[in-house]
Protein backbone atom coordinates (compact mmCIF):
# COMPACT_ATOMS: atom_id res chain seq x y z
CA UNK A 1 0.00 0.00 0.00
CA UNK A 2 1.74 3.53 -1.14
CA UNK A 3 2.39 5.29 1.94
CA UNK A 4 -0.66 7.52 2.83
CA UNK A 5 0.87 11.57 2.47
CA UNK A 6 1.57 10.19 -1.06
CA UNK A 7 -1.53 8.40 -2.08
CA UNK A 8 -3.67 11.40 -0.80
CA UNK A 9 -1.29 13.83 -3.00
CA UNK A 10 -2.09 12.02 -5.73
CA UNK A 11 -5.87 11.52 -5.00
CA UNK A 12 -6.58 15.07 -4.78
CA UNK A 13 -3.92 16.92 -7.66
CA UNK A 14 -5.92 14.19 -9.77
CA UNK A 15 -9.24 15.62 -8.75
CA UNK A 16 -8.46 19.52 -9.60
CA UNK A 17 -7.11 18.48 -12.52
CA UNK A 18 -10.19 15.96 -13.92
CA UNK A 19 -12.18 19.22 -12.84
CA UNK A 20 -10.15 22.09 -14.70
CA UNK A 21 -10.19 19.29 -17.71
CA UNK A 22 -14.06 18.88 -17.72
CA UNK A 23 -14.94 22.93 -17.49
CA UNK A 24 -12.30 22.92 -20.62
CA UNK A 25 -13.52 20.00 -22.47
CA UNK A 26 -11.89 21.41 -26.08
CA UNK A 27 -8.37 22.14 -24.56
CA UNK A 28 -6.99 18.71 -25.62
CA UNK A 29 -3.50 19.65 -24.35
CA UNK A 30 -5.08 20.04 -21.07
CA UNK A 31 -5.58 16.24 -20.34
CA UNK A 32 -2.26 15.19 -21.94
CA UNK A 33 -0.53 17.86 -19.76
CA UNK A 34 -2.58 16.41 -16.78
CA UNK A 35 -1.62 12.89 -17.63
CA UNK A 36 2.08 13.53 -17.52
CA UNK A 37 1.94 15.65 -14.09
CA UNK A 38 -0.20 12.68 -12.88
CA UNK A 39 2.43 9.55 -14.18
CA UNK A 40 5.13 12.08 -12.21
CA UNK A 41 2.97 12.16 -9.26
CA UNK A 42 3.07 8.17 -9.09
CA UNK A 43 6.54 8.30 -9.62
CA UNK A 44 7.28 10.87 -6.65
CA UNK A 45 4.39 8.59 -4.41
CA UNK A 46 6.30 5.33 -5.09
CA UNK A 47 9.47 6.75 -3.96
CA UNK A 48 8.19 8.44 -0.92
CA UNK A 49 6.57 5.11 -0.07
CA UNK A 50 9.52 2.79 -0.77
CA UNK A 51 11.44 5.30 1.49
CA UNK A 52 8.73 4.63 4.47
CA UNK A 53 8.82 0.96 3.80
CA UNK A 54 12.33 0.39 3.60
CA UNK A 55 12.47 2.55 6.88
CA UNK A 56 11.08 -0.24 8.65
CA UNK A 57 12.85 -2.87 7.43
CA UNK A 58 16.56 -2.41 9.55
CA UNK A 59 18.88 -3.19 6.65
CA UNK A 60 16.90 -5.96 5.13
CA UNK A 61 17.74 -5.37 1.18
CA UNK A 62 13.60 -5.50 -0.27
CA UNK A 63 10.52 -4.88 1.17
CA UNK A 64 6.87 -5.02 -0.57
CA UNK A 65 4.91 -2.10 -0.87
CA UNK A 66 1.87 -3.92 -0.92
CA UNK A 67 1.96 -5.27 2.18
CA UNK A 68 5.06 -3.59 3.95
CA UNK A 69 7.27 -6.87 4.77
CA UNK A 70 11.02 -6.54 4.13
CA UNK A 71 12.47 -9.76 2.44
CA UNK A 72 16.38 -11.06 2.56
CA UNK A 73 15.73 -11.48 -1.21
CA UNK A 74 14.14 -10.51 -4.25
CA UNK A 75 11.30 -13.17 -4.45
CA UNK A 76 8.58 -11.04 -6.30
CA UNK A 77 9.50 -8.46 -9.14
CA UNK A 78 7.70 -5.76 -7.32
CA UNK A 79 9.65 -5.58 -4.48
CA UNK A 80 11.81 -2.17 -4.07
CA UNK A 81 15.22 -2.40 -3.31
CA UNK A 82 16.53 -0.88 0.08
CA UNK A 83 20.20 0.39 1.02
CA UNK A 84 21.61 -1.97 3.11
CA UNK A 85 23.44 0.63 5.44
CA UNK A 86 23.07 -1.48 9.10
CA UNK A 87 26.62 -3.24 10.71
CA UNK A 88 25.51 -6.57 11.84
CA UNK A 89 28.93 -7.06 13.15
CA UNK A 90 28.41 -5.15 16.31
CA UNK A 91 27.15 -8.23 18.04
CA UNK A 92 29.46 -11.03 16.72
CA UNK A 93 31.42 -11.19 19.79
CA UNK A 94 34.33 -11.28 17.72
CA UNK A 95 33.16 -13.97 14.97
CA UNK A 96 34.83 -12.57 11.27
CA UNK A 97 31.92 -12.33 9.45
CA UNK A 98 28.11 -11.88 9.84
CA UNK A 99 24.75 -11.96 7.32
CA UNK A 100 23.57 -8.47 7.24
CA UNK A 101 20.32 -9.97 5.99
CA UNK A 102 19.69 -12.26 9.26
CA UNK A 103 22.16 -10.45 11.53
CA UNK A 104 23.86 -14.35 12.23
CA UNK A 105 27.98 -14.23 12.90
CA UNK A 106 29.92 -16.97 11.13
CA UNK A 107 33.88 -18.64 11.32
CA UNK A 108 34.05 -18.48 7.45
CA UNK A 109 32.66 -16.56 4.86
CA UNK A 110 29.81 -19.29 3.20
CA UNK A 111 27.81 -16.59 1.14
CA UNK A 112 29.42 -13.41 -1.11
CA UNK A 113 27.18 -11.01 0.71
CA UNK A 114 28.47 -11.85 4.44
CA UNK A 115 30.25 -8.57 5.99
CA UNK A 116 33.81 -9.30 6.72
CA UNK A 117 33.90 -8.18 10.31
CA UNK A 118 37.54 -9.22 11.00
CA UNK A 119 39.30 -5.61 10.73
CA UNK A 120 41.09 -4.80 13.70
CA UNK A 121 39.17 -7.15 15.91
CA UNK A 122 40.46 -9.41 17.77
CA UNK A 123 38.47 -12.86 17.95
CA UNK A 124 36.33 -13.91 21.19
CA UNK A 125 35.68 -16.73 22.94
CA UNK A 126 34.97 -19.78 20.47
CA UNK A 127 33.32 -23.19 20.93
CA UNK A 128 35.17 -26.28 20.69
CA UNK A 129 34.48 -27.95 17.50
CA UNK A 130 31.33 -30.18 18.02
CA UNK A 131 32.48 -34.03 19.26
CA UNK A 132 31.09 -36.90 16.95
CA UNK A 133 27.57 -38.11 16.83
CA UNK A 134 28.04 -41.16 18.99
CA UNK A 135 30.39 -39.33 21.58
CA UNK A 136 27.39 -36.68 21.83
CA UNK A 137 24.77 -39.68 21.83
CA UNK A 138 26.63 -41.76 24.50
CA UNK A 139 26.63 -37.60 26.76
CA UNK A 140 22.82 -38.01 26.18
CA UNK A 141 22.81 -41.24 27.64
CA UNK A 142 24.59 -40.93 30.62
CA UNK A 143 23.07 -37.72 31.65
CA UNK A 144 19.69 -39.44 30.99
CA UNK A 145 20.04 -42.32 33.22
CA UNK A 146 22.02 -40.56 35.89
CA UNK A 147 18.44 -38.90 36.52
CA UNK A 148 17.00 -42.13 36.89
CA UNK A 149 15.96 -42.95 40.58
CA UNK A 150 15.50 -47.16 40.98
CA UNK A 151 13.87 -48.94 43.93
CA UNK A 152 16.77 -50.79 46.06
CA UNK A 153 16.04 -53.89 44.18
CA UNK A 154 16.59 -52.22 40.86
CA UNK A 155 13.20 -52.91 38.84
CA UNK A 156 11.17 -50.11 39.12
CA UNK A 157 12.01 -46.46 39.45
CA UNK A 158 10.52 -44.17 42.62
CA UNK A 159 9.83 -41.42 40.56
CA UNK A 160 9.99 -40.33 36.89
CA UNK A 161 12.63 -38.17 35.52
CA UNK A 162 12.95 -34.88 36.55
CA UNK A 163 11.88 -32.40 33.72
CA UNK A 164 14.18 -29.24 35.62
CA UNK A 165 17.46 -29.10 37.67
CA UNK A 166 15.80 -27.81 41.29
CA UNK A 167 12.61 -28.20 40.76
CA UNK A 168 10.49 -31.37 42.04
CA UNK A 169 8.43 -31.51 38.54
CA UNK A 170 8.36 -35.15 36.94
CA UNK A 171 6.27 -33.92 33.43
CA UNK A 172 4.28 -36.98 31.91
CA UNK A 173 5.61 -35.62 28.69
CA UNK A 174 8.96 -34.59 29.11
CA UNK A 175 9.10 -38.67 30.62
CA UNK A 176 6.80 -39.89 27.55
CA UNK A 177 10.22 -38.18 25.49
CA UNK A 178 13.21 -39.62 27.37
CA UNK A 179 11.14 -43.38 26.78
CA UNK A 180 11.15 -42.49 23.03
CA UNK A 181 14.41 -41.66 23.26
CA UNK A 182 16.11 -44.46 25.32
CA UNK A 183 13.95 -47.14 23.34
CA UNK A 184 15.68 -45.71 20.32
CA UNK A 185 18.89 -46.26 21.66
CA UNK A 186 17.75 -49.45 22.39
CA UNK A 187 17.82 -48.91 26.11
CA UNK A 188 14.82 -50.82 26.38
CA UNK A 189 15.25 -51.99 30.34
CA UNK A 190 15.14 -47.99 31.05
CA UNK A 191 12.23 -47.41 28.72
CA UNK A 192 10.44 -50.14 30.30
CA UNK A 193 10.69 -48.64 33.61
CA UNK A 194 9.47 -44.92 32.51
CA UNK A 195 6.58 -46.98 31.11
CA UNK A 196 6.00 -49.49 33.98
CA UNK A 197 5.54 -46.14 36.06
CA UNK A 198 3.07 -44.99 33.77
CA UNK A 199 0.96 -48.29 34.07
CA UNK A 200 0.75 -47.88 37.15
CA UNK A 201 -0.96 -44.06 37.32
CA UNK A 202 -3.34 -45.33 34.45
CA UNK A 203 -4.64 -48.34 36.27
CA UNK A 204 -4.57 -47.65 39.89
CA UNK A 205 -7.48 -47.84 41.94
CA UNK A 206 -7.15 -44.11 43.10
CA UNK A 207 -5.77 -42.36 39.62
CA UNK A 208 -4.23 -38.73 39.97
CA UNK A 209 -5.62 -38.52 36.62
CA UNK A 210 -9.09 -38.47 35.31
CA UNK A 211 -10.77 -41.77 35.50
CA UNK A 212 -12.87 -42.93 32.43
CA UNK A 213 -15.54 -44.71 31.64
CA UNK A 214 -13.88 -48.57 30.33
CA UNK A 215 -16.89 -49.93 28.71
CA UNK A 216 -14.43 -49.00 25.12
CA UNK A 217 -11.22 -50.20 26.09
CA UNK A 218 -9.78 -52.56 24.01
CA UNK A 219 -8.05 -54.22 27.55
CA UNK A 220 -11.79 -54.66 29.24
CA UNK A 221 -9.57 -53.22 32.29
CA UNK A 222 -12.31 -51.87 35.05
CA UNK A 223 -10.43 -49.12 36.04
CA UNK A 224 -8.40 -46.62 33.66
CA UNK A 225 -7.50 -42.90 33.91
CA UNK A 226 -5.25 -40.54 31.67
CA UNK A 227 -2.32 -39.23 33.09
CA UNK A 228 -1.87 -35.57 34.92
CA UNK A 229 0.37 -33.04 33.31
CA UNK A 230 3.26 -33.27 36.17
CA UNK A 231 3.94 -35.04 39.33
CA UNK A 232 5.75 -34.14 42.02
CA UNK A 233 5.25 -30.64 42.06
CA UNK A 234 1.65 -31.30 40.46
CA UNK A 235 0.42 -29.79 37.24
CA UNK A 236 -3.00 -31.64 37.78
CA UNK A 237 -4.21 -30.52 34.52
CA UNK A 238 -5.20 -33.84 31.78
CA UNK A 239 -4.05 -33.08 28.53
CA UNK A 240 -4.74 -34.97 25.67
CA UNK A 241 -1.45 -33.98 23.81
CA UNK A 242 0.79 -34.92 26.54
CA UNK A 243 -1.24 -38.58 26.54
CA UNK A 244 -1.09 -38.71 23.04
CA UNK A 245 2.91 -38.67 23.40
CA UNK A 246 2.96 -41.20 26.52
CA UNK A 247 0.79 -43.61 23.61
CA UNK A 248 3.25 -42.45 21.48
CA UNK A 249 6.72 -44.28 23.72
CA UNK A 250 4.20 -47.35 24.29
CA UNK A 251 3.98 -47.97 20.85
CA UNK A 252 7.24 -47.15 19.70
CA UNK A 253 8.99 -49.57 22.76
CA UNK A 254 6.33 -51.90 21.66
CA UNK A 255 7.63 -52.20 18.05
CA UNK A 256 10.54 -52.57 19.57
CA UNK A 257 10.56 -55.28 22.12
CA UNK A 258 7.79 -56.91 20.23
CA UNK A 259 5.28 -56.77 23.59
CA UNK A 260 2.07 -57.01 22.79
CA UNK A 261 0.78 -55.90 26.37
CA UNK A 262 2.71 -52.41 25.77
CA UNK A 263 0.71 -52.14 22.51
CA UNK A 264 -2.89 -53.30 24.33
CA UNK A 265 -1.73 -49.91 26.59
CA UNK A 266 -0.86 -47.91 23.49
CA UNK A 267 -4.34 -48.76 22.53
CA UNK A 268 -6.33 -48.37 25.40
CA UNK A 269 -4.37 -44.78 25.06
CA UNK A 270 -6.25 -43.95 21.73
CA UNK A 271 -9.47 -45.44 22.45
CA UNK A 272 -10.06 -43.17 25.79
CA UNK A 273 -8.82 -40.15 24.46
CA UNK A 274 -11.28 -40.97 21.22
CA UNK A 275 -14.27 -41.40 23.66
CA UNK A 276 -13.71 -39.08 26.07
CA UNK A 277 -12.84 -35.55 23.88
CA UNK A 278 -13.22 -37.42 20.32
CA UNK A 279 -15.54 -34.74 17.60
CA UNK A 280 -17.66 -36.32 14.83
CA UNK A 281 -18.23 -32.80 12.84
CA UNK A 282 -16.90 -31.20 10.04
CA UNK A 283 -13.25 -29.93 11.61
CA UNK A 284 -12.77 -33.57 13.19
CA UNK A 285 -9.96 -33.65 15.74
CA UNK A 286 -9.85 -34.05 19.59
CA UNK A 287 -10.54 -31.56 22.54
CA UNK A 288 -8.20 -30.57 24.32
CA UNK A 289 -8.27 -31.56 27.79
CA UNK A 290 -10.62 -33.25 30.11
CA UNK A 291 -9.25 -30.98 33.21
CA UNK A 292 -7.91 -27.98 33.42
CA UNK A 293 -8.67 -24.66 31.39
CA UNK A 294 -9.28 -24.23 28.36
CA UNK A 295 -10.80 -27.74 28.28
CA UNK A 296 -13.18 -27.88 24.86
CA UNK A 297 -10.97 -26.38 22.71
CA UNK A 298 -9.41 -28.41 20.41
CA UNK A 299 -5.53 -27.62 19.95
CA UNK A 300 -3.47 -27.91 16.86
CA UNK A 301 -0.55 -29.17 18.17
CA UNK A 302 -2.39 -32.11 20.13
CA UNK A 303 -3.94 -33.11 17.15
CA UNK A 304 -0.79 -33.18 15.32
CA UNK A 305 0.13 -35.74 17.86
CA UNK A 306 -3.03 -37.54 17.54
CA UNK A 307 -2.37 -37.76 14.10
CA UNK A 308 0.54 -39.52 14.75
CA UNK A 309 -0.35 -41.91 17.40
CA UNK A 310 -3.57 -42.87 15.22
CA UNK A 311 -1.21 -43.64 12.40
CA UNK A 312 1.13 -45.74 14.85
CA UNK A 313 -1.63 -48.41 15.89
CA UNK A 314 -3.36 -48.43 11.95
CA UNK A 315 -6.49 -46.34 13.39
CA UNK A 316 -7.31 -44.84 9.88
CA UNK A 317 -10.29 -43.36 11.06
CA UNK A 318 -9.01 -41.15 13.70
CA UNK A 319 -5.99 -40.17 11.84
CA UNK A 320 -8.35 -39.06 9.19
CA UNK A 321 -9.73 -36.97 12.23
CA UNK A 322 -7.67 -35.81 13.14
CA UNK A 323 -5.68 -34.67 9.78
CA UNK A 324 -9.08 -33.30 8.65
CA UNK A 325 -8.84 -30.80 11.69
CA UNK A 326 -5.14 -29.64 11.61
CA UNK A 327 -6.03 -29.35 7.27
CA UNK A 328 -8.66 -26.79 8.53
CA UNK A 329 -6.40 -25.11 10.78
CA UNK A 330 -4.06 -23.42 7.39
CA UNK A 331 -4.02 -19.70 7.38
CA UNK A 332 -2.55 -17.69 4.51
CA UNK A 333 -1.42 -13.49 5.79
CA UNK A 334 0.30 -11.08 4.42
CA UNK A 335 -1.43 -10.97 1.17
CA UNK A 336 -1.19 -14.87 1.01
CA UNK A 337 2.70 -14.63 0.68
CA UNK A 338 2.95 -15.87 4.41
CA UNK A 339 1.52 -18.81 5.68
CA UNK A 340 0.93 -20.78 9.37
CA UNK A 341 -1.03 -23.30 11.27
CA UNK A 342 -3.36 -21.92 13.80
CA UNK A 343 -3.12 -22.69 17.67
CA UNK A 344 -6.78 -24.45 17.14
CA UNK A 345 -10.64 -23.41 17.84
CA UNK A 346 -11.98 -21.07 21.06
CA UNK A 347 -12.96 -22.62 24.06
CA UNK A 348 -16.72 -22.58 24.68
CA UNK A 349 -19.36 -25.73 23.43
CA UNK A 350 -18.35 -28.55 23.54
CA UNK A 351 -16.43 -29.47 19.72
CA UNK A 352 -17.25 -25.69 18.50
CA UNK A 353 -16.30 -25.00 15.39
CA UNK A 354 -14.35 -21.38 15.83
CA UNK A 355 -11.65 -20.81 14.76
CA UNK A 356 -9.01 -19.41 17.00
CA UNK A 357 -6.64 -16.72 15.61
CA UNK A 358 -5.21 -16.04 18.70
CA UNK A 359 -2.48 -15.24 19.49
CA UNK A 360 -1.65 -12.36 16.60
CA UNK A 361 1.97 -13.66 15.98
CA UNK A 362 3.63 -16.97 14.86
CA UNK A 363 2.99 -20.06 16.99
CA UNK A 364 6.16 -22.33 16.33
CA UNK A 365 5.44 -26.36 17.06
CA UNK A 366 2.11 -25.71 15.18
CA UNK A 367 4.21 -25.64 11.86
CA UNK A 368 7.75 -28.00 12.43
CA UNK A 369 5.62 -30.77 14.62
CA UNK A 370 2.94 -30.91 11.79
CA UNK A 371 5.69 -31.25 8.80
CA UNK A 372 7.73 -33.87 11.26
CA UNK A 373 4.00 -35.63 11.58
CA UNK A 374 2.92 -35.38 7.82
CA UNK A 375 0.06 -33.32 9.75
CA UNK A 376 -1.45 -32.12 6.69
CA UNK A 377 -0.14 -34.37 3.86
CA UNK A 378 -3.75 -34.92 2.73
CA UNK A 379 -4.93 -31.77 2.30
CA UNK A 380 -7.62 -31.77 0.43
CA UNK A 381 -6.89 -30.09 -2.65
CA UNK A 382 -4.02 -32.30 -2.59
CA UNK A 383 -1.58 -29.26 -1.90
CA UNK A 384 -0.64 -30.25 1.42
CA UNK A 385 3.18 -30.62 1.46
CA UNK A 386 3.21 -27.11 -0.05
CA UNK A 387 1.16 -25.54 2.37
CA UNK A 388 3.86 -26.69 5.04
CA UNK A 389 6.79 -25.98 3.15
CA UNK A 390 5.20 -22.44 2.63
CA UNK A 391 4.39 -22.27 6.40
CA UNK A 392 7.57 -23.70 7.53
CA UNK A 393 9.31 -20.26 5.30
CA UNK A 394 7.24 -17.96 7.04
CA UNK A 395 8.39 -19.80 10.57
CA UNK A 396 12.08 -19.16 9.77
CA UNK A 397 11.26 -15.82 9.23
CA UNK A 398 8.83 -15.10 11.93
CA UNK A 399 10.54 -16.90 14.97
CA UNK A 400 14.52 -17.59 14.05
CA UNK A 401 16.77 -16.04 16.98
CA UNK A 402 20.30 -15.96 18.19
CA UNK A 403 21.57 -16.22 21.70
CA UNK A 404 24.60 -15.40 22.95
CA UNK A 405 25.93 -17.83 26.40
CA UNK A 406 29.29 -18.26 27.94
CA UNK A 407 30.80 -16.80 25.15
CA UNK A 408 29.06 -19.08 22.58
CA UNK A 409 26.47 -17.77 20.16
CA UNK A 410 23.70 -19.85 19.29
CA UNK A 411 21.10 -20.07 16.68
CA UNK A 412 17.64 -21.59 16.81
CA UNK A 413 13.64 -20.36 17.32
CA UNK A 414 11.46 -19.11 20.03
CA UNK A 415 8.42 -20.55 20.98
CA UNK A 416 6.44 -18.08 19.26
CA UNK A 417 7.18 -14.65 17.49
CA UNK A 418 5.96 -13.18 20.55
CA UNK A 419 8.29 -14.69 22.75
CA UNK A 420 12.43 -13.77 23.16
CA UNK A 421 15.42 -16.42 23.97
CA UNK A 422 15.69 -19.57 22.08
CA UNK A 423 13.92 -22.27 23.27
CA UNK A 424 15.75 -25.80 22.98
CA UNK A 425 12.42 -28.13 22.79
CA UNK A 426 11.69 -26.60 19.29
CA UNK A 427 14.91 -25.71 18.01
CA UNK A 428 15.56 -29.06 18.18
CA UNK A 429 12.20 -30.44 16.42
CA UNK A 430 12.92 -27.53 14.20
CA UNK A 431 15.96 -29.32 12.34
CA UNK A 432 14.24 -33.09 12.54
CA UNK A 433 11.14 -31.18 10.53
CA UNK A 434 13.51 -29.43 8.23
CA UNK A 435 15.38 -32.83 7.59
CA UNK A 436 12.42 -34.43 7.46
CA UNK A 437 11.03 -31.77 4.68
CA UNK A 438 14.42 -32.27 2.77
CA UNK A 439 14.17 -35.81 2.00
CA UNK A 440 10.85 -36.63 2.26
CA UNK A 441 9.09 -33.57 0.34
CA UNK A 442 11.95 -32.50 -1.74
CA UNK A 443 9.90 -31.13 -4.88
CA UNK A 444 8.44 -28.47 -2.11
CA UNK A 445 11.62 -26.45 -2.66
CA UNK A 446 12.27 -27.12 -6.31
CA UNK A 447 10.50 -24.09 -6.98
CA UNK A 448 11.74 -21.71 -4.93
CA UNK A 449 15.31 -21.81 -5.11
CA UNK A 450 15.71 -19.10 -2.48
CA UNK A 451 13.30 -21.45 0.07
CA UNK A 452 15.76 -24.33 -0.25
CA UNK A 453 18.71 -22.23 0.68
CA UNK A 454 17.06 -21.19 3.58
CA UNK A 455 15.82 -24.31 5.12
CA UNK A 456 19.37 -26.02 4.76
CA UNK A 457 21.14 -22.67 6.01
CA UNK A 458 18.94 -22.59 9.05
CA UNK A 459 18.89 -26.41 9.27
CA UNK A 460 22.74 -26.68 9.82
CA UNK A 461 22.77 -23.11 11.91
CA UNK A 462 20.42 -25.19 14.22
CA UNK A 463 22.02 -28.75 14.46
CA UNK A 464 25.24 -27.00 14.63
CA UNK A 465 23.67 -25.17 17.63
CA UNK A 466 22.55 -28.09 19.57
CA UNK A 467 25.85 -30.32 19.13
CA UNK A 468 28.26 -27.21 20.61
CA UNK A 469 25.71 -27.46 23.67
CA UNK A 470 25.71 -31.12 23.84
CA UNK A 471 29.43 -31.38 23.55
CA UNK A 472 30.37 -28.29 25.89
CA UNK A 473 27.33 -29.59 28.49
CA UNK A 474 26.30 -32.93 27.99
CA UNK A 475 22.95 -31.71 28.06
CA UNK A 476 20.53 -29.29 26.50
CA UNK A 477 19.50 -26.21 28.42
CA UNK A 478 15.78 -24.83 28.11
CA UNK A 479 16.58 -21.69 27.28
CA UNK A 480 20.25 -19.95 27.16
CA UNK A 481 18.36 -16.50 27.42
CA UNK A 482 19.30 -13.95 30.04
CA UNK A 483 16.61 -14.75 32.02
CA UNK A 484 14.59 -17.16 30.31
CA UNK A 485 12.93 -17.66 27.00
CA UNK A 486 9.87 -15.88 27.48
CA UNK A 487 7.28 -17.77 25.18
CA UNK A 488 5.01 -14.52 24.53
CA UNK A 489 1.74 -16.54 25.59
CA UNK A 490 1.90 -16.89 29.30
CA UNK A 491 5.15 -18.91 30.32
CA UNK A 492 8.85 -18.80 30.53
CA UNK A 493 11.37 -21.58 30.10
CA UNK A 494 13.80 -21.58 32.72
CA UNK A 495 18.00 -21.11 31.87
CA UNK A 496 18.25 -24.84 33.30
CA UNK A 497 18.82 -28.59 32.68
CA UNK A 498 15.78 -29.63 30.55
CA UNK A 499 14.39 -33.26 30.07
CA UNK A 500 12.52 -32.73 27.16
CA UNK A 501 14.89 -29.92 24.91
CA UNK A 502 17.66 -33.63 25.81
CA UNK A 503 15.62 -35.73 24.66
CA UNK A 504 14.60 -33.94 21.41
CA UNK A 505 18.02 -33.37 20.96
CA UNK A 506 19.23 -37.00 20.67
CA UNK A 507 16.33 -38.07 18.20
CA UNK A 508 17.60 -35.41 16.20
CA UNK A 509 21.41 -37.12 15.97
CA UNK A 510 19.68 -40.29 15.76
CA UNK A 511 17.47 -38.74 12.64
CA UNK A 512 20.70 -36.99 10.63
CA UNK A 513 23.59 -35.85 12.74
CA UNK A 514 24.73 -34.06 9.91
CA UNK A 515 24.38 -33.11 6.02
CA UNK A 516 26.61 -35.13 4.93
CA UNK A 517 25.10 -37.96 6.17
CA UNK A 518 21.61 -39.81 4.79
CA UNK A 519 18.48 -39.31 7.16
CA UNK A 520 17.00 -42.20 9.44
CA UNK A 521 13.15 -41.99 9.92
CA UNK A 522 13.62 -44.22 12.93
CA UNK A 523 14.74 -40.94 14.85
CA UNK A 524 11.48 -38.92 14.10
CA UNK A 525 9.35 -40.08 17.03
CA UNK A 526 5.92 -39.34 15.00
CA UNK A 527 7.32 -41.69 12.63
CA UNK A 528 5.87 -45.48 12.42
CA UNK A 529 8.58 -47.12 13.83
CA UNK A 530 10.35 -49.32 11.86
CA UNK A 531 8.94 -52.65 13.42
CA UNK A 532 5.13 -52.61 13.02
CA UNK A 533 3.25 -52.24 16.18
CA UNK A 534 1.60 -55.24 17.11
CA UNK A 535 -2.31 -54.56 15.92
CA UNK A 536 -5.00 -54.37 18.83
CA UNK A 537 -6.32 -58.24 17.61
CA UNK A 538 -2.47 -59.76 18.42
CA UNK A 539 -2.05 -57.32 21.49
CA UNK A 540 -5.38 -58.64 22.90
CA UNK A 541 -4.26 -62.44 21.94
CA UNK A 542 -1.14 -61.94 24.09
CA UNK A 543 -1.41 -62.00 28.21
CA UNK A 544 -1.99 -58.73 29.78
CA UNK A 545 0.71 -59.23 32.61
CA UNK A 546 2.79 -55.91 31.96
CA UNK A 547 -0.34 -54.23 33.64
CA UNK A 548 -1.30 -56.95 36.05
CA UNK A 549 2.12 -56.82 37.82
CA UNK A 550 1.57 -53.77 38.59
CA UNK A 551 -1.81 -53.47 39.87
CA UNK A 552 -2.29 -56.25 42.42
Amino acid sequence: MLAGSATELVFITWNILLVACLATPMDANCCNDSGKLLAQLNTKARTVAAESCCTRCGGMPFCSLDSGNCYGSKRKDYYESCPVTVSCCAQCDGLPFCSPVSKHCYASKRKDYYTNCSSGVQPGPQPAPPLDPETLLSSVDSWMLARMRWTPDGQQLTALLKTYDGFDRHDAYDNALAAIYLTMRGKLREAKAILDFFIREMYAGTPQGVALNTDSLPSNRSQFALLIASYGDMDTAVDVGNNAWVGIAFARYAAASGSGCYALVAHDILAAIHHGRGCDDGLGGFMQRLRGHPQNTRSTEHNIDMKSLARMLHDEALQASAESFISSMHHEYSGGERAKYLIGTDNGEPCNANRNHWPSGFITDTTFWNVLADGDVNAPNGDGPQRMAKAMGSALQEVDATDVFEGHTYHGVRFTSLGSGIQWENTASAALAMAHLLRTYPQTLDADPNLRELVQQRLDEYRNSIKTMLSKYGFMYASVHEGGSDTGIGWTYFVKPHLAATAWAGMMLVHQSGSDVSVSEAGNPYAVPPQPVPYKVDALSESQHCIDIHNR
